[in-house]
């Protein structure tokens, strides 16, 4: 029988519902969307879009946290885009790249304050 799918996770899932905005990274002089995070963890974060975005697309992330007062920044790469519901909400699982040592105490907090309350 195969390893079950949660087995295999790097990183603890967090299930909060966090603002972000996102943007593509190579035009940083493009709108900003707003959204709510499904879940995030030290590797990666799922997110709704309303518009579906091209796998490998680099994107930057401001996220909003109780833990720091201005937006923790984070950079990523789609690795997968479906649609939930047609036309109007998309899925997005986007995987960290290149995080700042500060993104990944925040991270790492917030993984601890989950577990706590789990």
């Amino acid at each position: 029988m195969a390893e079950s799918f949660k087995n295999r996770r790097k990183h603890m899932r967090i299930y909060r519902h966090f603002i972000l905005r996102y943007y593509f990274a190579s035009d940083p002089s493009a709108k900003k969307e707003v959204s709510q995070i499904n879940n995030i963890s030290r590797g990666g974060i799922n997110f709704s879009a309303a518009a579906p975005l091209k796998l490998g697309e680099a994107l930057e992330i401001e996220l909003k946290t109780p833990f720091l007062d201005e937006n923790l920044c984070l950079q990523g790469v789609i690795l997968e885009c479906r649609e939930k519901i047609p036309q109007i909400i998309y899925e997005v699982r986007l995987q960290f790249k290149d995080i700042s040592q500060q993104a990944k105490d925040i991270l790492a907090k917030v993984e601890q304050y989950a577990h706590k309350e789990g």
